[in-house]
C-alpha cells in the first residue's frame, strides 16, 4: 500500500458527471415507462372498486326488498285464508271453528306486524 494520489483531470470529472446524469435520465424515463404501463390498471382497479361498492349497495336494497317482499307475501297468505273461512261460513252457514281460526290468525298477524284489533 503506498502513498499513490488518485488525480483526476477536467475531462475525467466531466466524463463521471455526464456518466451520472445519463444514468439519472435513464432511470427517470424507465419510472415513467413503468408508471404509464401501470396506468390502465390503475383505472381499471378504481372503476373495480366503484362498481363493488354499487352492487354491494344494490345487494343490500335487493335483501332489503326481498324482506318486505316475503312479509307481503305472508300477509296475503292469512287474509286469502280469512277470505275463505268467511266465503265457506257465508255459503253453508257452518264452519264456525274455521272461521274462528281464521281471525285468531289474522289477529295474531296484525298484532305482530304492529297493527291494531278490533275486539
Amino acid at each position: 500500500m503506498g502513498d499513490t494520489a488518485i488525480t483526476f483531470t477536467l475531462s475525467d470529472v466531466l466524463w463521471i458527471c455526464g456518466a451520472v446524469c445519463t444514468i439519472a435520465a435513464a432511470v427517470a424515463v424507465f419510472y415513467k415507462a413503468v408508471a404509464k404501463a401501470q396506468e390502465p390498471e390503475v383505472i381499471q382497479n378504481q372503476r373495480l372498486d366503484a362498481l363493488e361498492k354499487k352492487v354491494d349497495k344494490f345487494a343490500e336494497f335487493f335483501d332489503r326488498d326481498n324482506k318486505r317482499l316475503n312479509s307481503l307475501d305472508e300477509g296475503n297468505r292469512v287474509t286469502q285464508q280469512a277470505l275463505l273461512a268467511l266465503m265457506s261460513h257465508a255459503i253453508n252457514g257452518n264452519d264456525v271453528d274455521k272461521l274462528s281460526r281464521a281471525k285468531d290468525d289474522l289477529e295474531s298477524y296484525l298484532i305482530n306486524k304492529g297493527g291494531t284489533t278490533i275486539s
